[in-house]
């Protein structure tokens, strides 16, 4: 972990340089690496925040009374595709969807798939704020991962 917290430090120019004199007056040795790894979260969830989502859902029971729930999804294209988890929209009779600016979509399961528990929705937007997909081959056992979203309504 030191090693990729070490690569963070190279890479981020925002991040404390343990070399220079002025970091040497500060805490040195894990409190540098974990103040690299603040550095290297926020910047993630600056990023790709404005791409979150807010799903919610609602489904008519064998009782015919309505029930929700709701989770978290992506934008992943500009013009409205949005990954979320099969779990929170399989058996929806509504898909609503909220961006970080507040707008509100009804959307569109356009896939699912239970088995890995994935599906994409669509909303009637345009040049939305898309996440760039990363490439899966490349991560590595023990490599830390960031998970961002809007669980529950709270606020990204």
């Amino acid at each position: 972990m030191k090693a990729n917290l070490r690569r963070i430090l190279d890479e981020n120019p925002r991040a404390v340089d343990i070399e220079s004199d002025s970091a040497r007056s500060e805490p040195s040795g894990d409190a540098q690496l974990l103040d690299a790894y603040s550095v290297a979260v926020s910047g993630a969830a600056e990023k790709v925040s404005p791409a979150v989502v807010h799903v919610e859902i609602t489904n008519s029971k064998a009782s015919g009374r309505p029930s929700g729930g709701s989770g978290s999804g992506f934008v992943f294209t500009p013009d409205g595709f949005i990954l979320t988890n099969s779990h929170v929209v399989t058996d929806a009779s509504t898909v609503s969807v909220t961006l970080l600016d507040g707008r509100r979509f009804a959307a569109d399961m356009v896939g699912n798939d239970p088995d890995s528990d994935l599906a994409v929705l669509r909303i009637g937007a345009l040049k939305l704020a898309a996440a760039e997909l990363g490439d899966s081959a490349a991560v590595k056992v023990g490599q830390v991962a960031i998970a961002i979203g809007s669980p529950y309504g709270f606020q990204y």
